[in-house]
C-alpha cells in the first residue's frame, strides 16, 4: 500500500500549539478526491493541503485543499503554511504562485525571522454576494442576547473574496460570549456559505484592531481558530459599513482566544474612491511533525 509524506504546520502564529493546525500532503498525485477527502477526514483539522504538479509549468504548485466536509475554492491559513511547507521542502524563499481552485495566488515567503512568514494576495476582490440571515436569527445561532449585533451600518451582510462569508459586528463582549445553538445554526441554511465571522473592534493584543471568531459547523468546524479568507472577506464589510480612506491599511486581526489557540492575521488593504483594489493576508507559521500515512 502507498505512502504518502505529510507535515503538519501552526499557521497564523509564531509559536507552537498555537494558531491554526494545518496537515499539508507533500505528494498528492494519484490521489483522487474521494481518497483526499478520506484523508481530510482523518486528520480532522480545519483544512488539509494536497500539493500536486502545476497545470502550468510557470507555476509553482497546484493544491487542493479539504474540510473535513467538503473542498474548499481556497482557505487563507492553508494558502500561507502550503506556500511555507513548499519553499521550505525545496530550499528557497521569495514569491511562489499556487494554483487554487479559486484562482491564481501570488505567495511570498521570507524565511528571514524566527518563524517563516507567508502572505498572499488574493486575486477575488471583497464584494457583497447575496442576502444574509437576520441579525435575530444570527444572535439565536449563537446563543446571543437580542440586540446584541449591530443592526445599522455594521448589520449583517454575506460577503464574499473567493469564499462566502456572514460577516455580523458586535462589541467586544458579544463576541467573547458567543457560542453554538445547533439548531438554531442549521436553521440559518448556509448553502454555499461557509460560516458566521463575528468582529469587534479592539482586542486583546494591544496593537489588535480587530478580535474575531468563525464558526462552520457546515465544514465539520464548530468553531475555526483563524480563518484568513473571512479575513480577506473583512475589507468588503467594512467599505459598506464606514468611509475608508484612500491608501493602504494595516489590520491586526486576532482570533482563536476564546479557543486558547491565539492566532494573528495581518490583512493589508489597498483602497481607493472608497473601495477595496486590492487585500494582502499574511501570517507566521510554525513547522510542527512529519510523517507519513498509508492509503
Amino acid at each position: 500500500m502507498p505512502e504518502l509524506a505529510f507535515e503538519t504546520w501552526d499557521v497564523f502564529t509564531d509559536r507552537k500549539f498555537a494558531g491554526n493546525p494545518l496537515a499539508v500532503v507533500m505528494d498528492a498525485r494519484g490521489l483522487d478526491g474521494e481518497e483526499m477527502q478520506a484523508i481530510a477526514r482523518e486528520f480532522n483539522l480545519s483544512e488539509t493541503s494536497f500539493v500536486l504538479p502545476p497545470e502550468d509549468g510557470a507555476h509553482t504548485a497546484r493544491v487542493r485543499i479539504f474540510t473535513p466536509s467538503y473542498e474548499m475554492p481556497y482557505a487563507g491559513h492553508p494558502t500561507v503554511g502550503t506556500a511555507i511547507a513548499i519553499a521550505k521542502a525545496r530550499g528557497f524563499d521569495g514569491e511562489l504562485t499556487l494554483e487554487l481552485n479559486a484562482g491564481l495566488f501570488p505567495v511570498n515567503v521570507n524565511f528571514g525571522d524566527a518563524a517563516a512568514y507567508g502572505e498572499f494576495q488574493n486575486p477575488n476582490l471583497p464584494r457583497e454576494t447575496g442576502p444574509a440571515p437576520t441579525p435575530e436569527a444570527i444572535e439565536a445561532a449563537l446563543s446571543l442576547a437580542g440586540g446584541a449585533l449591530d443592526r445599522d451600518a455594521h448589520r449583517p451582510r454575506c460577503i464574499g473574496a473567493g469564499v462566502d462569508y456572514i460577516c455580523a459586528h458586535g462589541d467586544l463582549e458579544t463576541v467573547r460570549k458567543a457560542h453554538l445553538n445547533s439548531a438554531a445554526f442549521e436553521a440559518l441554511g448556509l448553502d454555499q456559505i461557509v460560516g458566521v465571522y463575528l468582529y469587534a473592534r479592539g482586542g486583546d493584543a494591544v496593537d489588535a484592531d480587530y478580535h474575531v471568531r468563525m464558526f462552520a459547523p457546515g465544514a465539520g468546524v464548530s468553531e475555526d481558530p483563524a480563518t484568513g479568507s473571512a479575513a480577506a472577506a473583512l475589507p468588503g464589510q467594512i467599505a459598506l459599513s464606514e468611509n475608508l480612506a484612500d491608501g493602504t491599511h494595516r489590520w491586526v486581526v486576532e482570533q482563536g482566544v476564546e479557543m486558547g489557540r491565539p492566532s494573528r492575521i495581518i490583512a493589508t488593504v489597498e483602497t481607493a474612491g472608497g473601495a477595496v483594489k486590492s487585500v494582502r493576508i499574511g501570517g507566521n507559521a510554525v513547522r510542527m511533525q512529519e510523517g507519513r500515512i498509508t492509503v
